[in-house]
């Protein structure tokens, strides 16, 4: 059985491939090659997909953030960039028959170290190559989530 941990994201979303706790696949993709990639991983019904669901998080309104309105708008835009692109991979990804379940964003200081820290990932994981925010995060979904 093979799990699929995705963090999606506007521009390329990071991809993780796990089989049991071993980690086989961390890839950054775009949109539709995402689908391909995950068509070739194999049979449906032995593919288990977590997505990050960012529409679990509160929502941020940036009342004690000190930066201009321009930044805090283009956040806003990011953001819900993200959202839709989350709500579009679990609808194209249900509507081809996957088992589809949507993850709450892991929070904690080993999220956040692994997040920000290749080399603390690689330590906690025992992946080896090289990585990514996206990628790690998809991968600690993946496992985790």
């Amino acid at each position: 059985m093979l799990t699929i941990g995705i963090d999606p994201d506007f521009v390329k979303s990071g991809i993780a491939v796990i089989q049991g706790k071993t980690i086989l696949h961390l890839e950054s993709l775009s949109f539709v090659d995402l689908f391909e990639y995950i068509a070739a991983a194999g049979p449906k019904d032995s593919i288990t997909i977590k997505v990050e669901n960012p529409e679990a998080i509160k929502p941020l309104f940036g009342e004690k953030v000190k930066n201009k309105r321009s930044v805090r708008e283009k956040i806003c835009q990011d953001v819900g960039a993200c959202k839709a692109t989350a709500r579009l991979i679990c609808e194209v990804l249900e509507s081809q028959g996957y088992r589809v379940t949507k993850v709450r964003p892991l929070k904690g200081p080993h999220k956040r170290q692994a997040k920000k820290d290749g080399n603390y990932f690689n330590k906690i994981t025992g992946w080896q190559g090289r990585t990514n925010e996206d990628k790690r995060d998809a991968a600690m979904i993946a496992l985790w989530g």
